[in-house]
């Protein structure tokens, strides 16, 4: 066997014979550089075209959202068909609230938890000569006037019971699971702040003398701020004292964990409500009051109002005020205000309204046999009948769709 050899380029070949082999190229930096830029001008043309198509897709995602928001905006419904329904017999005299998706059935010997299908979800039993409810998000208190117990539940279940040891004269519930009450302790009106486990979290006292009476209260969702109307009254005159408490790190140094306060004279203010995370709002028989501040609420605005307050009913971004009118408009004139106190708009209801309540940025007035939809500051969505003995309705995960509670069926509708 000859002998190989390896030759400086790797490639072995036979001795004394020459194999034709292809030299190798030289490296040329102008064919190179040529490369590169054709390379990029290809990543250049396929970025344009991904860009393109994204531009392209972005703007027909927009021209649909804004086609189908034009369209529900606008839309009007005139009638309804019953997406479901199932029976449901309400006892008569017994009372209905909406509790987030459910319904509170509640009367002098008990209280119920049922969803949209007629289904209990919790169930209590007692008895009160006059009972009262408070909501706040999911969680509800139940409670009697002049009774010592508070009983406290959420959408699914029953929480606890609050002892007072003395008659509970008002109270109201967070949606922490808190509950203020005002008590009855002879000369003294004690305040206390209790939890679902019956433990009191913070109280002070008030008189008639140095504060005035409590009417109206309310607690934050947060639970460390309170607000308090006291109405004071003597022989001449009579004022409404709004008071502000904080129970956080802020009031420790106040007396009582006062904070703040306002007098009104020759005004009574029979509603206080705290609107979304810093804002409250109070109404009067003549003005309506916004305070601003998520740990020392202060007087940020009124509005004086000329005709009588009928009614008043708080949402999370709006106010509305109900009037008697004596125009062709409608035997009511709604006034709606958002949370700083500027009149967004106004509505008229020719009808006698059970409840009304916001959601989504509509307002749902309602009776025992007809229903109003508005947009708020927008358009009349539906106004037609509903009934009859409507006792009930809560909003759907869907525009159009509600749940209602009448004496004999709870029903699932659809606007169309």
């Amino acid at each position: 066997m000859k002998d190989k050899k390896v030759s400086r380029f790797g490639i072995k070949t036979s001795r004394g014979k020459k194999k034709n082999v292809k030299p190798l190229e030289r490296f040329s930096p102008k064919k190179k550089e040529k490369e590169n830029l054709s390379w990029r001008e290809d990543l250049a043309r396929h970025r344009a075209h991904i860009a393109k198509c994204v531009l392209i897709f972005v703007g027909v995602l927009i021209l649909a959202t804004a086609f189908f928001y034009i369209r529900y905006i606008t839309r009007v419904y005139t009638s309804y068909d019953v997406y479901s329904s199932v029976d449901y017999q309400v006892v008569t005299g017994a009372k209905v609230e909406a509790l987030k998706d459910r319904f509170v059935i509640y009367g002098n010997d008990g209280a119920k938890c049922v969803d949209a299908k007629g289904e209990t979800v919790w169930n209590i039993t007692y008895e009160m000569q006059n009972p009262m409810i408070n909501i706040d998000d999911d969680v509800v208190g139940i409670a009697d006037y002049n009774g010592s117990v508070i009983y406290m539940m959420n959408r699914e279940s029953v929480l606890g019971e609050i002892n007072t040891g003395m008659p509970i004269r008002l109270f109201r519930v967070s949606a922490k699971g808190l509950a203020i009450a005002a008590l009855d302790d002879g000369q003294k009106t004690p305040i206390y702040i209790y939890n679902t486990e019956n433990k009191m979290i913070a109280y002070f006292n008030t008189t008639m003398r140095n504060s005035g009476f409590p009417i109206a209260m309310a607690i934050s969702d947060a639970g460390y701020l309170v607000g308090i109307s006291y109405l004071y009254a003597d022989e001449t005159s009579y004022k409404t004292n709004i008071a502000f408490y904080n129970f956080s790190e802020v009031g420790q140094n106040k007396t009582d964990n006062l904070v703040s306060g306002n007098t009104y004279a020759n005004a009574v203010v029979p509603h206080i409500q705290f609107v979304g995370n810093s804002k409250a709002v109070a109404i009067a028989d003549n003005r309506l009051m916004v305070y601003s501040g998520d740990e020392i609420p202060t007087s940020s605005g009124e509005v004086l109002v000329q005709e009588e307050i009928v009614s008043a009913f708080f949402g999370e971004e709006y106010v509305a005020l109900v009037h008697n009118n004596a125009g062709e408009e409608g035997k009511y004139r709604i006034d709606i205000y958002n949370g700083n106190g500027k009149c967004e708009d106004t509505i008229y209801y020719n009808e006698e309204y059970t409840d009304m309540f916001f959601h989504d940025g509509r307002i749902i007035v309602y009776g025992t046999e007809h229903c109003y939809v508005h947009n708020v500051g927008g358009i009349d969505k539906y106004q037609g009948e509903l009934g009859p003995g409507v006792l009930g309705i809560i909003p759907t995960n869907v525009s159009n769709r509600f749940v209602v509670i009448t004496n004999s069926a709870i029903e699932t509708i659809e606007l169309k």
